[in-house]
């Protein structure tokens, strides 16, 4: 949980009402706990652009990043998955390709969302633009698509 505790106060401070930074800290609290397992690790980053809490899965005999929660301070908060660069990770793995059923299977899945926005091979939810059902449905796919 300490990927959670740096990445949720900057998280926050990009939200301008105090009820969506008491939801942020909700929804992220729930997806950070389900994240459990020896397969499955959190890694925080910060960059001038903003900052990333990615949610990584060990999948084929490699660490994926499955999806990202981004905090900018102009854009707001948005989870954007699954990994945009599944496709060029299969190709850095040529003696064994990342098999990316999986991840194309929730991107399938969370482009039939209508608050999905298109990003690239990716798909975004902005926090303030999503209902909590929709969080809670895209939590459910996630290992539905990628194992409990």
């Amino acid at each position: 949980m300490e990927q959670l505790d740096d990445f949720l106060p900057y998280a926050q401070g990009c939200l301008k009402h105090p009820s969506e930074r008491a939801r942020l800290e909700a929804i992220l609290t729930l997806w950070t706990a389900k994240w459990t397992g020896k397969k499955r690790v959190l890694d925080f980053s910060r960059s001038l652009h903003g900052a990333y809490l990615h949610f990584n899965q060990f999948m084929d005999g490699k660490w994926v990043q499955a999806f990202t929660f981004v905090a900018t301070r102009r854009e707001g908060v948005c989870l954007r998955g699954p990994d945009v660069d599944r496709a060029r990770k299969s190709h850095k793995y040529r003696h064994k390709p990342l098999d990316s059923a999986p991840l194309d299977a929730l991107f399938e899945t969370w482009s039939l969302h209508l608050e999905a926005r298109p990003a690239g091979h990716a798909v975004e939810f902005f926090l303030e633009e999503t209902p909590d059902e929709t969080w809670t449905a895209c939590l459910a796919e996630v290992f539905q698509h990628l194992g409990a």
